[in-house]
């Protein structure tokens, strides 16, 4: 048992020279190591400093990488011979605020191994001291890496004012070295590696393990640290190592150049000098939701915290449903969803299954519903109470039923016995009441595990509550079995039922830990239930990865939130540059990272004035124009090579490679007989003609309208005999031919399972060319026609005039002689 010591607050009694660790870039470095790290002497890629140099920075440099190793090497060297290091046991352990940096304030009881080989002096605790803070006094390095060994570095930024004395008065000795008694350097504050907390209740204890001081270090470094927005406190190969291991982790397959292009993105947010702003191109079909989604769950894990805007809401869903795959795929009972949230319109918005437990508006009604009078402070004694005092709960229960009997049927009590036969036994009567109680219950667990963040709730209270649960399934098990036939209601009728001691026993482990809880969740400060506002303002406050509409974003300017320090966009192509703005301009984002394809759907504008100023134009777009750099996700898995190959040519200069997925065989479809609906085709329409809707503005052809209807009656039949999913874009630029086309389809295939049919209209050459996985048809009344308009929109006319051109190549000539004019066609 542990008690706790701490104040809560930082008292006059401190040390005002506080080092700041949490921005010092040298300390956390140290403090981003693992033991594997530690361990590996080519953590660094060091190179002999030479004799001469070319520049200052040349020279400055040279010493970056073989500091940092000698860093390395000295807490190595440390650990090697952990027996032997100055060592106590922590009897307080408290997060200061603000919340969430992990700088704790640290009490021990007492040092021991002050005299060791290293040092002729007592060990004293000062500022810069690098410790190890451990759940069992470890003896070898070895120790450090067992199963059910909790671990973390700790660095000392300050030390209580009062234990700046000479405690050599202060320290008697016992002849083995230790000390029988200290009064000096128990009380510090000091920054962790991760988050760590002190359990009342468990058996182990904390002990913290003096390494060294890397005081000396640290101010080498920073006298040669930034030179010319040189980044060189965040070394640039053990920056890229981590992250590089860290999105693997979570997508392991991803290509290369998925995985290059979020490292880029994660080192950015480690070097404070280099450019604030990535771009992301991403093309048709090249995983760049998945890309995004694999970099939000890792900025997630390293408590960035980071907003996440769209141009529409389709998009924005899309992004969070891709994110809560990954964050979910490996949870078993529990999955902490807190940290995220998506908000909008809800309507707008069309919140599916997949989103649904990160939806504001749906997280807001099951906190006030767990928070309520109902709520877990409810359930939780309920329980409790059902569990420590079932058979006098009954008795109650039993008197309470006859006096309503006996009232209503006006008798004596000579009857007792024949009343009491007509109700529930006790049996039943524990069963039923158990079955209410732990409804609510479990859905209160449920709640406060998937809607609060882990970090709020705490570690240990996220982990009996997910042993509660196990525990309350064990219990029901055996209160369901049939351990007592009897359904007499005599007095001794519940013996059988308490004599049971597996039963016995799994209620009293319930309870020891629903005490546990319910201790602990009464120290934590929940919004109040009555007010939505409050606990709106709750769940923004407590999320780290929030997703919206970039339009929608606008309402975060009015929140009382800690400051987002990240911005990404997807789809940022599709967004005008003043709508990017609006993000751009909260509080605290320092980094942004752009999701985009300019060759994609442009933003809409209705202007034709504003068009010609460039008013639809994107950020994306302009950075692109200037020349910013940008990472090409260069691997393509949607479209057959047949479809792909027209795009990658003239819009993306042959840089995208095909997948291996879309190469093979089974790859390429054929839904229809013929030569003519092959994975890519031209099919002329002969005879049509063009004409205006009523309104004059768009056109249509009947006669395509006519084929395309043939089609698709044609593609149903041949779906209705294999029953294989088949998904239909029919596309084009013209509304009046979307609506002709409409007005013949109806409804016919609406509701048809398996068998899906869109049809709209679409801007842009490049997007109509890359919706298609298996086969693309285009229709038009000429191949020719067809051909100009696509080299019209890429001004690539001089292209035509080559004899290799798609138009010319491997085609047949007639030549038709009229009197007027030779007219040549393609056949």
């Amino acid at each position: 048992m542990m008690t706790m010591m701490m104040e809560s607050g930082e008292t006059s009694d401190t040390r005002k020279e506080d080092l700041d660790s949490a921005n010092d870039g040298f300390t956390q470095i140290v403090l981003s190591w693992t033991l594997e790290d530690i361990s590996n002497e080519n953590l660094y890629k060091v190179e002999k400093i030479p004799e001469s140099f070319q520049s200052v920075e040349h020279y400055l440099g040279s010493f970056v990488y073989p500091l940092l190793e000698e860093t390395r090497a000295q807490l190595y060297s440390s650990m090697d011979m952990l027996h032997r290091l100055p060592y106590a046991k922590a009897v307080a352990f408290d997060e200061t605020k603000p919340h969430g940096e992990k700088v704790y304030q640290v009490q021990v009881d007492y040092w021991m191994n002050r005299f060791n080989d290293k040092s002729k002096q007592p060990y004293k605790t000062f500022p810069g001291d690098i410790m190890i803070l451990v759940n069992a006094k470890p003896e070898t390095f070895s120790d450090l890496e067992r199963t059910g060994r909790s671990w973390s570095f700790l660095s000392v930024s300050c030390i209580a004012e009062n234990e700046k004395m000479d405690d050599s008065s202060s320290t008697t000795e016992d002849g083995n070295g230790n000390d029988s008694y200290s009064k000096s350097s128990t009380n510090f504050k000091a920054k962790s590696s991760k988050g760590f907390e002190l359990d009342m209740q468990m058996k182990t204890s904390l002990f913290v393990v003096f390494l060294g001081n890397l005081t000396t270090n640290k101010k080498d470094l920073e006298d040669i640290a930034y030179v010319k927005g040189n980044c060189i406190t965040c070394p640039e190969e053990n920056c890229c190592r981590s992250d590089e291991k860290l999105v693997k982790s979570l997508s392991s397959n991803m290509n290369e150049s998925q995985t290059s292009a979020v490292v880029a993105c994660l080192h950015m947010m480690h070097c404070k000098s280099r450019d604030a702003l990535e771009l992301i191109w991403g093309p048709p079909g090249t995983g760049k939701t998945k890309a995004n989604a694999t970099l939000l769950v890792s900025l997630l894990k390293m408590n960035y915290r980071t907003l996440v805007c769209a141009p529409t809401n389709v998009a924005i869903t899309e992004v969070a449903s891709q994110v809560l795959k990954i964050v979910t795929e490996s949870k078993s009972m529990f999955c902490s969803l807190g940290d995220i949230l998506l908000f909008g319109n809800t309507e707008e918005l069309k919140v599916g299954s997949d989103v649904k437990d990160v939806f504001l508006e749906y997280r807001v009604q099951r906190l006030a519903e767990c928070l309520g009078p109902d709520g877990w402070n409810h359930c939780f004694p309920s329980m409790i109470s059902l569990l420590e005092r079932w058979v006098s709960q009954y008795r109650v229960f039993l008197e309470s039923e006859l006096i309503r009997e006996q009232q209503e049927q006006s008798c004596g009590t000579n009857i007792k016995e024949e009343i009491i036969e007509k109700f529930k036994p006790f049996l039943d009567y524990m069963r039923e009441r158990f079955a209410s109680t732990v409804k609510q219950l479990r859905k209160c667990i449920w709640i406060f595990c998937t809607h609060l963040p882990q970090s709020f709730i705490l570690d240990q209270n996220f982990l009996n509550m997910t042993t509660l649960t196990v525990l309350l399934d064990s219990f029901e098990a055996l209160l369901f079995e049939e351990i007592c036939s009897c359904h007499e209601v005599i007095d001794g009728s519940t013996d059988l039922f308490v004599n049971n001691s597996s039963l016995l026993s799994a209620g009293s482990d319930c309870v020891s830990i629903l005490r546990t809880l319910l201790g602990s969740l009464e120290k934590l400060t929940f919004p109040n239930f009555r007010s939505k506002e409050a606990i709106t303002q709750f769940c923004f406050q407590r999320a780290s990865l929030i997703f919206s509409t970039a339009s929608s974003s606008f309402q975060l300017h009015l929140m009382k939130i800690e400051p987002l320090a990240v911005l990404v966009i997807d789809e940022a192509a599709q967004l005008k540059e003043c709508e990017s703005i609006i993000p751009l301009q909260l509080p605290g984002i320092k980094h942004a990272v752009l999701f985009g394809d300019e060759w994609q759907l442009p933003a809409t504008v209705t202007s034709k004035i504003s068009e010609e100023a460039s008013f639809g134009r994107s950020l994306f777009q302009r950075l692109s124009a200037l020349n910013h750099s940008r990472h090409l996700l260069n691997t393509q898995y949607r479209m057959h090579p047949s479809i792909s190959s027209f795009p990658n040519a003239n819009f993306y200069h042959n840089q995208i490679l095909d997948a291996s997925n879309v190469k093979r065989k089974s790859y390429e479809k054929r839904y229809l007989p013929g030569s003519m609906f092959g994975s890519y085709s031209f099919i002329n329409v002969v005879g049509g003609r063009e004409e205006k809707d009523d309104d004059g503005h768009s056109l249509k052809n009947m006669v395509e309208v006519a084929l395309v209807v043939k089609i698709l009656q044609n593609l149903y039949k041949a779906w209705h005999e294999t029953k294989a999913k088949l998904s239909i874009g029919v596309v084009s630029p013209y509304f009046a031919q979307v609506v002709a086309i409409q007005e013949k389809v109806g409804k016919k295939y609406d509701y048809i399972n398996g068998f899906r049919v869109k049809v709209k209209t679409i801007d842009g050459t490049n997007v109509a060319l890359t919706r298609a996985r298996h086969c693309l048809w285009i229709l038009d009344v000429s191949l020719v026609k067809a051909m100009l308009e696509i080299k019209k929109e890429l001004d690539q006319f001089d292209d035509l005039l080559t004899a290799d051109s798609m138009l010319f190549s491997n085609s047949k000539w007639k030549v038709i002689f009229s009197a007027q004019c030779y007219e040549y066609r393609i056949t």
